[in-house]
């Protein structure tokens, strides 16, 4: 690796003193230098240090996109703590499970959250802080207050295997599992990423995506930074103001998932912009239609870069080169230092052309999943990260995605686990059965169907259950669609066979 920093309170200090008052952040009508980043990370890092949090103690962020962010994400670490992104669109109820399940002993909370933190006091034990950004509570330390200070900070010992940061990502088994990734795991990933890439300190990047999910933290996070570059930081992924921030900024680079894609080939005017900066976007998350990627280099003369990752590894895995051949609906490539081999159920490597799943090897490659022993050893079984997604190789070496082992949907981007969904559909009191699958959309991608049978003698309507569905999950997980059957298809043991099902609801013409 060209890297040679020793853990991610090393970057930030190195690059600080590399290049000093270069912008890293440009959010709106503030900057922030490399040296500000360094300077407010560590009162973020002191503050929390008077408080008793520790190397190795969990503290979560529940925090918009700004640079408050990154000072929070990187003082946290720099004390030889662990931080954890919380998705801001989950509800308090998954929120909730997330801080007991870590152990969080402190919680940062943007003010729109605040009623979700107010409803998880006194249900989360361990969590001694929470700091308030944006509000005054009772109950609530102040963040600006947080950074009155020192920013001198003391040494603390942190290896390049230690754990950083912990993600949480829905399991196919239900409840979210916290995935560890260490030190080491994101310099590598932000090498990775830069290198294949080819991000260098020149570059001016432009970061809308949530910087609680990896690709946005990493991909257009931590290797921007690694190599000195420069972030154009938006709160969220607005197509009215795009094109201009691409035209005020001159951005060279950006990622998105395929909806970000879409809705920008249908923005009107769009066509007319100057969009010269542009070197290229990266698509990952899920899979693109070949014509929507050709339509849009087409309109806006720019190259679309997809790729493949997961946050078990970091953030990305395999992408097609900037400096080579590029295959239009492939994923591409692994990553320098990662390998990928296509295997049987029993983990035998299948033969170019035929489809297996997809395991990698490599430095990226997380460190497990927290407090779950036995997810991360069949995960990781063999010394391979078992993703569940398959694909096939081409006789250049070039993956194809064709399907997912896994039941996940994918919409917009998101990660949706039916399992997830139909526990809690389950709860609701005039559900006797449930069984949720995806449904192809021309924008998301993928939509959620949930397919219902009532109790006997209940009645429940479309509009309402969607609206008890608002209430108890996360927004972009209310289904779309509602089937309501008189009963799902089983096999003898009582499982739902969704094969069957899809079967039968393509039969009906309720799905393609």
């Amino acid at each position: 690796m060209d890297f040679t920093f020793k853990n991610l309170r090393d970057m930030i200090e190195t690059q600080a003193a590399r290049f000093g008052d270069k912008a890293v952040i440009r959010f709106l009508d503030e900057d922030v230098t490399y040296r500000q980043l360094d300077e407010r990370s560590s009162l973020v890092a002191n503050g929390l240090r008077k408080l008793g949090i520790r190397k190795g103690d969990r503290v979560c962020l529940l925090m918009d996109n700004g640079p408050e962010f990154y000072y929070v994400y990187f003082g946290i670490i720099k004390l030889g703590a662990i931080a954890g992104p919380v998705n801001c669109w989950w509800q308090t109820g998954e929120i909730q499970y997330l801080l007991n399940d870590s152990g969080a002993a402190a919680l940062f909370v943007d003010a729109p959250y605040r009623p979700h933190s107010d409803r998880v006091r006194g249900e989360t034990p361990a969590l001694k802080h929470m700091i308030a950004r944006g509000f005054e509570a009772e109950g609530y330390l102040s963040f600006d207050d947080l950074l009155k200070g020192d920013n001198r900070l003391e040494e603390v010992p942190i290896g390049w295997d230690d754990i950083s940061t912990i993600v949480y990502t829905s399991g196919t088994t239900g409840n979210p599992k916290g995935v560890l990734l260490s030190h080491g795991n994101i310099l590598t990933n932000s090498w990775q990423a830069s290198k294949l890439a080819d991000i260098s300190e020149r570059e001016v990047v432009m970061c809308f995506l949530p910087l609680f999910h990896v690709n946005g933290l990493v991909i257009t996070g931590t290797a921007p930074m690694a190599v000195g570059a420069q972030i154009v930081l938006r709160k969220n992924f607005s197509a009215s103001d795009f094109w201009d921030t691409v035209a005020q900024y001159r951005v060279n680079i950006f990622s998105g998932v395929p909806t970000v894609y879409q809705i920008l080939l249908n923005t009107p005017g769009s066509e007319k912009v100057d969009v010269s900066s542009l070197r290229y976007g990266v698509c990952g998350a899920a899979p693109m239609p070949v014509e929507t990627i050709r339509r849009f280099e087409e309109m806006f003369h720019m190259i679309i870069v997809e790729g493949y990752g997961l946050t078990e590894g970091t953030a990305g895995a395999t992408a097609n080169p900037i400096n080579g051949v590029r295959k239009i609906g492939s994923i591409g490539i692994p990553f320098e230092e990662s390998e990928i081999r296509l295997v049987d159920d029993d983990d035998r490597e299948v033969p170019q052309g035929e489809v297996g799943e997809i395991t990698i090897r490599g430095g990226h490659v997380m460190k497990g999943y927290f407090n779950k022993p036995e997810e991360t050893a069949q995960t990781l079984r063999g010394g391979w990260l078992h993703t569940g997604d398959m694909a096939y190789r081409d006789e250049d070496g070039y993956l194809f995605i064709v399907d997912r082992k896994k039941e996940m949907i994918i919409r917009g981007g998101e990660n949706i686990y039916p399992k997830e969904l139909e526990g809690i559909l389950f709860t609701h009191p005039k559900i006797l059965e449930a069984s949720v699958v995806g449904v192809p959309d021309p924008i998301y991608g993928e939509e959620v169907m949930a397919c219902v049978v009532v109790r006997p003698g209940e009645t429940l309507g479309e509009e309402e259950l969607r609206d008890w569905c608002r209430q108890n999950m996360a927004s972009y997980k209310v289904p779309r669609y509602i089937d309501f059957r008189d009963s799902l298809p089983k096999n003898i043991i009582g499982k739902v066979l969704k094969k069957e099902l899809r079967g039968v609801l393509k039969k009906e013409g309720k799905i393609r």
